[in-house]
């Protein structure tokens, strides 16, 4: 049984409001481990990933909406559970979304929160740190709103600020799999030479190019772990 399996298969979903859903890629994590759902809504601010979504998701139980997140356009008290995943860092103010989606999540119900953070156990996995730490200082010259990951301490001082209950943590460290497989390094690859492309348009370019030469090195060196992600389920009293 995985974390997902363990954490979500109980839970009865109902009204499920995904935030800054993207693409809607963990939907399909939604869709297939919890218990049940009346539906799923995603919203996020980009209508571009949200057409994605849409096209990902031809179910009339799934929704996506755009919207902003800091000022979600619903009745306090409508939602069974409220899901975050891999967005915190690319949030210009954490708190207000984190306190709006409490004030949509009826008593009782479920928040989720899935987010990557920094706070690494292996030279591959700090590699996948730097790069995306680099990759969100190219997209912030450029005028993006891409932060740097969050140390995993920053993440529960986020949930104890909310005064949730019933707080369960799990962790997934990434380090199993072989540093060196040439798929994985091949994708990164790809990844450094698109943010290669934005750094040559962004300020400061010279060093930033730089910098991603030495990543692609450090990378071609000592291989890559996928970052640390922290999986957190937690009720509203």
């Amino acid at each position: 049984m995985n974390a997902f399996e363990e954490l979500f298969s109980s839970l009865e979903g109902g009204r499920v409001l995904d935030v800054a859903t993207g693409e809607g890629g963990y939907v399909n994590i939604l869709k297939r481990y919890l218990k049940s759902y009346a539906i799923v809504l995603g919203i996020d601010s980009d209508d571009k990933v949200l057409a994605a979504a849409r096209n990902n998701h031809e179910n009339p139980n799934i929704e996506f909406v755009q919207m902003d997140a800091e000022q979600l356009g619903f009745r306090s008290e409508e939602f069974d559970i409220v899901n975050i995943s891999a967005s915190l860092h690319h949030l210009e103010n954490v708190t207000r979304v984190l306190g709006e989606m409490v004030r949509a999540l009826k008593p009782g119900g479920r928040f989720i929160l899935t987010e990557m953070h920094r706070d690494g156990m292996t030279t591959a996995q700090f590699n996948a740190i730097r790069i995306h730490h680099w990759a969100a200082a190219v997209d912030s010259s450029l005028g993006g709103l891409h932060d740097r990951t969050f140390a995993r301490d920053e993440l529960l001082n986020y949930i104890d600020d909310l005064n949730l209950s019933n707080v369960i943590v799990r962790d997934f460290s990434h380090t199993n799999s072989n540093p060196m497989d040439e798929k994985a390094i091949k994708s990164v690859e790809g990844y450094l030479d698109q943010y290669m492309l934005r750094a040559q348009q962004a300020p400061g370019s010279d060093s930033l190019l730089q910098q991603g030469e030495d990543l692609r090195h450090a990378l071609h060196e000592e291989g890559l772990h996928r970052e640390p992600v922290l999986l957190l389920v937690a009720e509203k009293p």
